[in-house]
């Protein structure tokens, strides 16, 4: 990058205004590093974004970066408005996702973005959510990534764990996720093949699914409950299957009661900007009251050891 201009050769008064273009360029080549992926995030060449650097740096008479090893490194200043960068990106990303809630007809459908488990009892109960908000028509979303609401990814999302600390997000407990061990009633559990989860998925499920084989060999591991669920009905395996699901099949019983310590607390979140939409409110008020009509089942309350 080119020296920084001498506090000689401008006044406070000749420094250019930088524009929004060009701080969310500078913001890109911050946070990448490097001028190349900078550029693919920006869609720009190359050439255009270092031209680009290049005449904001000039325009506020400042050295940003300096090269290192392979990446851009930047300076004591370069670094200070880094940190401002990120705040105006924050803002125009605010702005943006506003403007998008503002722009669906009253006749959206409303998303939800949930884990597997979450999705398949709201899709088992879609009806009564889309009644219970008038008609509403809803989107579900199943995923484990954490879709963002801010930037209006998605409307509604059913979490496992604490809302986002960042302004604007608001959340609610609304129950507890239980699962436990269930096996084909037909089935010999002492035989059966073990089917667990992998430690990303869920730590705690993995070493009570140990606990329980004892030193058994383990078949497979399976991240996803609903694969973990049908492993049971149909292969005849052991495994660890939410209770709303193994408690509702007469082909499955439960091998134990279920642990307190793989039990997932389950919260409704919600973005400010979303929350704008009558339809989302409707939708956030029926998930509330089903989470409440079905504690029972979500929690495993009801069925004895089989």
């Amino acid at each position: 990058m080119g020296p920084a201009a001498s506090a000689a050769s401008r006044r406070d008064g000749d420094l250019a205004a930088p524009g929004w273009d060009d701080i969310g360029i500078f913001h890109a080549i911050a946070e990448s590093g490097s001028l190349a992926l900078a550029s693919v995030r920006l869609g720009l060449s190359e050439a255009t974004t270092a031209r680009r650097l290049k005449a904001f740096e000039r325009g506020i008479g400042l050295q940003l970066f300096r090269r290192g090893a392979n990446r851009l490194i930047p300076t004591e200043a370069g670094a200070a408005l880094a940190r401002e960068a990120e705040g105006v990106a924050a803002a125009v990303a605010r702005f943006a996702s506003r403007a998008r809630a503002e722009r669906p007809e009253a006749s959206a459908p409303v998303r939800v973005t949930a884990t597997t488990s979450i999705s398949l009892f709201l899709t088992k109960h879609a009806g009564t959510i889309s009644a219970g908000a008038g008609g509403v028509e809803i989107v579900i979303i199943s995923t484990r990534q954490r879709l963002d609401l801010a930037r209006g990814e998605a409307d509604i999302a059913v979490r496992m764990s604490r809302i986002p600390q960042e302004p604007g997000h608001f959340g609610q407990k609304v129950g507890r996720l239980v699962q436990a061990l269930y096996v084909r009633r037909d089935v010999d559990p002492a035989r059966a093949p073990i089917i667990s989860v992998s430690r990303e998925t869920s730590s705690r499920i993995d070493e009570h699914i140990l606990g329980y084989a004892a030193g058994r060999p383990i078949a497979a591991r399976v991240g996803d409950s609903a694969a973990r669920y049908e492993s049971v009905r149909s292969a005849g395996a052991v495994s660890m299957v939410p209770c709303f699901m193994g408690d509702a099949d007469p082909l499955l019983r439960r091998l134990e009661p279920p642990p307190d310590l793989t039990a997932d607390e389950i919260f409704l979140v919600t973005h400010e900007v979303s929350r704008q939409r009558p339809a989302v409110v409707a939708v956030l008020a029926a998930l509330r009251r089903l989470f409440r009509d079905h504690r029972g089942a979500l929690e495993g309350l009801s069925p004895l050891v089989a």
